[in-house]
Formats: C-alpha cells, structure tokens, sequence
C-alpha cells in the first residue's frame, strides 16, 4: 500500500476508534454505567462503526502526507467534510431504522407460563443519546419522516464536538509515527485490536444493573423474593413513557399524558400518535395501543416485572397495590426505597410471589404513588389475578395469548368455570384548574359549573376514553367550531361485548385523582320495560377495585356510567353490548354457560 493510502486508511480507522470511545464515554457519564445490555449496545456501536468507518474514508481524500505544520489544516478539512456528512447520514439512518421497528404479538403455547417480553429491536438505537436512553432520542410527537429524521441528526451533534481534535490527534500520531518509525507494517492490526478492547470493556461496564429489560432472574433470587419452588415464572417488560392520550373522536386530547406500556408496544403507541387527530381512537376502544397497560397472571406464579423510567426528564415510580414485592437490585440506587420513583432511563426488576388462595383472584392497581399528577394523566394500570392454570385466549380468535389487555377469554382448566372478562379503570383528572383536556385546536376544554361544582368536561373517563355530553349536543350547523357529526363509528369509551348466556367478570378499578365513583349498570338483572329498568350500583374507593360477575340477562346495549354529579356528563360513560348470535370479530365459547 502507499504512502498516501496508509495515511487515509489510518486517519479512518482511528477517527471511528475515537468516535466510539467518545460515545461510550458521554453513555457512562449520562447514565451512569445503567446502560443498554450487552448485546443492545454492540448492535448500536457496530451500526455507528459502518457509518463512521464510510465517512472517514471519503473524509480521509482531504489528507495527504506533508509537513507537520500543514496537520491543523488538513485536519479542519476532514472535520468539515465528514461532519457535513454525518448529519445527513445519521438523519437518513434515523428514518431507516424507524421504518424497521417492528412491533409483534407475543404467543403462547395453552397452558404455558410465558414471557411477554418479545426479542428487543434497535429501532431506538440511533447515536449516542439514543444509545444511552433508548427512546430519548424519539421525536415527543413525531410528524411524520422529517421529524424523525430531524431527531436522528439532532442526536449526532455531540459527536461533532470530538471530530476535529481527533482528527488532530490522528494526524499528529500519524506525522510522528513516519519521524521515528515507530509505526511499521505490524502497526496495522492496532486499531482493530484496540476496538476490539474497547467494545468488551464498554460493554461490561455498561451492562449495569438498573435497565434490566426482560432479564433473566435466578431460581435463587425468586426463591429469596418468597416464590414457591418451582412455581411458573411469568415475566413483562414495562416503562413509562410520555404520550399524547387520545380521548374521543370529536379530537379532543391529553397532551402531557403519561402511560405505562409494553417495551414491545411502545412502536406502535408512537404510530397511533401520528394518525390524523379524529382518526387516533376505535370504537369501543378495541385494540388500541394507546390505553391503559392491563396485565394477567395466575394465582400461585412468579412474577417478574422489568421497569424503565423512559420518560425524558422526570422520575416515575411503579407500585402493586395489595401484593407483596421483592427489588432485585437493592444496591443499584443509592438510597434507592421501594416504590420511590426512579430517575429518567433507570430501571428496576421487581419479583411477585403471587398468591395462590382463590380469594386474591381480582384487580390489582399499578400507578405512580410518588407523583399524584402524573396518575391523574394516565400512569397508572392493573394486573389481574386469574384462576390457577387458566389460559389467557384472545377476545376476537380464542387463540391464546399474551395475557395483556383489557379484554380477554379466561380458559380455566379442569372443572372450572370460563368467563369473559373485561377491564375499566375510571379515572379522573380532578378539578378544572388542574385538568389539562384541550381540543384538537389546543385550548382548553371550557369548564362547565353544574349543580356539584365546576368541572371540566373530558377529565373523566374510562380507560383513557372521554365521552362528555356537551360535545354531542352541540349542533355543527348553528356553531362552526362544533366537532362534526360522529356517524355510526360509535363511541371512543370501553364496549364490553358478550354473548347471552355467557359468564363474564367485569373488574372494575379507581384510578386518577383520589374522587369516590359510583359504578352503574342500567338493566343488569333484566328489564321488562324502559320504566322497569334494573339498575345495579357498586360504590368505587380510590385505588381500589372490584369485580362484578353479574352482567346483562338480555341481548341489546346497556349503559354503564358513573352516577356521581358531573361525572357521567363529564365522560365517563360507555356501552356494554350483549349479543343473540355470533359475530366475525368476537369468539363465542363452546359451552356459554361453561363446561
């Protein structure tokens, strides 16, 4: 090789080298060794590495061999040229790699504990604060390919900062090496060996013990944490995130909303985001990503639940209401107390011995209890306790799965009975100056002062949905600012549906701001006429849940709502529908009555 070629495939070499110990750097000091695991972090370094070994090659045409005075010069030529390339490469491999995250079902086998943490994608994994936080570098709300690719460039700048004195230093090594021969033909496997180095240690430093997703936990640990031997280990991988909540379809919406949320789910959460304003919410709710996380075990498992805190800046807390539970890494925060709230990009893995009497079947609350604001805009959810052995089968198929959702067919094995089961979490968001519901536009939802006090319409709901009556008594052709016309889409709050016949549990859960909610359903027991219409009442406490196994005798659509003033006129209100005979979209039992 010449000269001239030695010196441009140094220079290249050596300018990636420094990059990526510069990153490995800026990630130890921003997270203070809670890195990504091994094998997140060598997927993202050898993606980095390919960039920065291309574009120091075509940098490198702006070296030649020459004088030592003529290194500052050359070196801010190759620094401008691979920085003006590096911004559009890191914004092109931003949106590449967007397009690439995939989000997937995880399956189950009947009868099967099973993990629904899926194989991690490095959809997030971008340069260097992305490394360090994956999803920090994610657009708070993406607009679409120039937003991401904007994030994807934003992340690189810090390199930037790096390049011209590495490239001073490369150069200045390089004009030694040939004064002193010190740099021979042995001297070209260095740099190699030395990433080499440099990628195991990075590695093992960072593999810290505070970002745990889906980690493998030890017999010995569960054992510790008070699991029975051999008891079946379900594990999720959870975070908080900060989201923009969808409430109706007339647009109206909780900006600063935060949510917990399957690792694997958070792709698709950020794509209903981005749907057009009055097309973010389904009918019934359905199967959208953005809703409350509800997660199912059986009595008598293990429980392994993987939390990162992957909101930007603020600290989050996980807590489980009514269970005991065991933190794996007692000594990866200092002064660290469970269920205090965790920095931004920590994580915790918390183990739960689940009960195994039939009486601690039921719902349990999941919420931040360390920030009261940030439970009343959506960070809370629930786990629910099923019987021992049950399979967890999808609502619409009756193929098994995941267990996530806040609706589900529960197989219980042996002589037991199966039911359909259904989730609501009522929340609310507490008063109007405090209650941040705006209209697709952006301001404020108007406060209404009824007979109960001042409140503001759309801060109470169920599951995240809001339907307040004054939107749909406003009429479009008399106030143009009215939403339009909702046409058979239906409405936006949770629509339990079941079969006549069919066993079904309703659990039903407080969360938000600390109000009292009292539970109805028009008609339960059977109606003969709209005088005589039955009405069952159950009193809902802060943080608290129960489960109603009673449902609706007769076929047709029956009102659920909370009767507290201003409440169901507020939002909370919804449908529960009971149908004759089968439908496509919803899998009946074989026997309704059970087996």
């Amino acid at each position: 090789m010449s000269p001239g070629g030695r010196t441009r495939w140094g220079f290249a070499a050596g300018l990636t080298l420094g990059l990526l110990a510069w990153e490995l750097l800026w990630v130890r000091l921003l997270t203070g060794g809670a890195g990504p695991q091994v094998a997140e972090l060598a997927a993202g370094l050898a993606w980095d590495a390919t960039v920065f070994g291309v574009l120091g090659a075509v940098a490198s045409g702006a070296v030649r061999p020459g004088p030592a005075r003529a290194i500052p010069s050359q070196a801010a030529r190759a620094s401008l040229l691979f920085g003006l390339l590096l911004l559009p490469a890191a914004g092109a491999r931003a949106v590449l790699q967007e397009r690439w995250a995939a989000d997937g079902k995880a399956k189950a086998a009947p009868g099967a504990s099973l993990s629904a943490l899926q194989v991690e994608t490095s959809g997030d994994a971008r340069f260097l604060c992305s490394i360090a936080a994956p999803g920090a570098g994610r657009p708070r709300a993406s607009k679409g390919a120039g937003a991401v690719m904007w994030t994807g460039m934003r992340d690189a700048l810090p390199l930037l900062a790096a390049v011209f004195p590495l490239a001073l230093g490369v150069l200045g090594l390089q004009a030694w090496g040939r004064a002193t021969g010190r740099l021979g033909r042995r001297s070209r496997w260095a740099a190699p060996g030395l990433l080499l180095v440099v990628l195991a240690s990075g590695s093992g430093r960072l593999d810290g013990t505070k970002t745990v997703l889906g980690r493998p936990v030890s017999e010995e640990a569960r054992l510790a944490a008070g699991c029975a031997p051999g008891a079946p280990v379900r594990t999720y991988a959870l975070a908080a995130i900060a989201v923009d909540i969808p409430l109706n379809a007339h647009g109206d919406h909780v900006p600063k909303g935060r949510m917990y949320v399957l690792e694997q789910e958070i792709a698709a959460v950020r794509a209903q985001e981005r749907r057009p304003v009055r097309e973010r919410v389904s009918p019934g709710l359905g199967e959208d990503p953005i809703q409350p996380l509800v997660l199912r075990a059986n009595l008598g498992e293990c429980l392994v639940l993987s939390f990162t805190n992957r909101l930007a800046e603020e600290a989050a807390a996980l807590q489980l209401d009514g269970l005991g539970v065991t933190v794996l890494e007692e000594a990866a925060l200092e002064g660290f107390v469970p269920r205090m709230a965790i920095p931004a990009g920590q994580g915790l893995t918390y183990v739960v011995p689940l009960p195994g009497n039939a009486e601690a079947e039921g719902a349990y609350l999941l919420h931040d209890a360390e920030e009261a604001r940030h439970e009343a805009y959506g960070l809370f959810g629930a786990l629910v306790l099923e019987p021992a052995g049950s399979v967890f089968r999808d609502p619409g198929t009756g193929a098994p799965s995941s267990g996530a959702g806040w609706h589900a067919l529960i197989d219980v094995p042996g002589g037991g009975q199966d039911f359909r089961e259904a989730v609501l979490l009522s929340h609310a968001m507490g008063p109007p100056e405090e209650a941040e519901v705006r209209l697709e536009g952006g301001g404020l939802l108007p406060t209404v002062n009824e007979m109960a006090g001042a409140f503001r319409p759309g801060a109470f709901g169920f599951n995240y949905r809001s339907e307040p009556f004054f939107e749909r008594e406003r009429d479009p052709s008399k106030d143009p600012e009215a939403p339009g016309p909702r046409g058979s889409r239906g409405l936006a709050t949770p629509m339990p549906r079941s079969y006549q016949g069919e066993a079904v549990k309703l659990r039903l859960l407080q969360a938000g701001s600390t109000e009292f909610h009292a539970y109805s359903l028009r008609g339960a027991g059977g109606r003969k006429g709209p005088a005589d219409a039955a009405e069952s009442v159950q009193l809902l406490r802060p943080g608290r849940g129960l489960t109603v196994s009673q449902g609706p005798e007769q076929a047709g659509d029956f009102i659920f709502h909370c009767r507290m003033p201003n409440h169901s006129i507020g939002g909370m209100q919804g449908i529960w529908r009971v149908l004759k005979g089968p439908e496509a979209d919803l899998a009946p039992w074989a026997g309704r009555s059970g087996r």
